[in-house]
């Protein structure tokens, strides 16, 4: 009978131990975040693991290969209760393998989201984020002389408030 045993890797191997047991005929999986975020003004997208250190691995439960699972390069070992590896059950594995797509996280700001402006023109002056205007510039709703104007910003002049 197969089971699934939660396994700890060494930091950042997780895509390494997949690989590495994958290469021995072992099914192995982890579930990916996306992040969004501006990192010196620019938009950038970066995948992680969502439980960082942490592999899914489906083994037999009789067979011998937990050994080979044990040594495998960037391998640290199986989480324990006592003397039993820890199982995971099957459905959470099934939620997790189809939910790894929807799976995303955006430190960007939304449509409608408040954010102020610092620049050399505009100094702490409040507006409301619009879209982004490209991979450096954002346009902002600004309210200047009791009307609203748009405006294309530098992202590494906005801050989210």
């Amino acid at each position: 009978m197969k089971n699934w045993y939660l396994v700890v890797c060494k930091p950042q191997q997780e895509e390494r131990s997949k690989i590495n047991l994958t290469n021995q005929n072992i099914e192995a999986f982890f579930p990916i975040l996306t992040t969004k975020k501006l990192v010196k003004g620019r938009c950038t997208t970066k995948q992680t693991a969502l439980f960082p250190s942490y592999l899914f691995v489906c083994l037999e439960s009789p067979n011998e290969k937990f050994s080979a699972v044990k040594n495998t390069r960037g391998i640290g070992g199986f989480v324990a209760y006592g003397s039993s590896y820890q199982k995971v059950p099957e459905n959470l594995i099934k939620t997790l393998k189809n939910e790894r797509m929807h799976t995303s996280e955006s430190q960007l700001p939304k449509a409608g989201d408040s954010v102020s402006v610092n620049n050399d023109s505009f100094n702490n002056v409040d507006a409301i984020y619009k879209e982004p205007d490209g991979d450096m510039r954002s346009i902002l709703l600004i309210k200047l002389l009791n009307k609203q104007i748009e405006m294309s910003i530098n992202n590494k002049e906005i801050k989210i408030t």
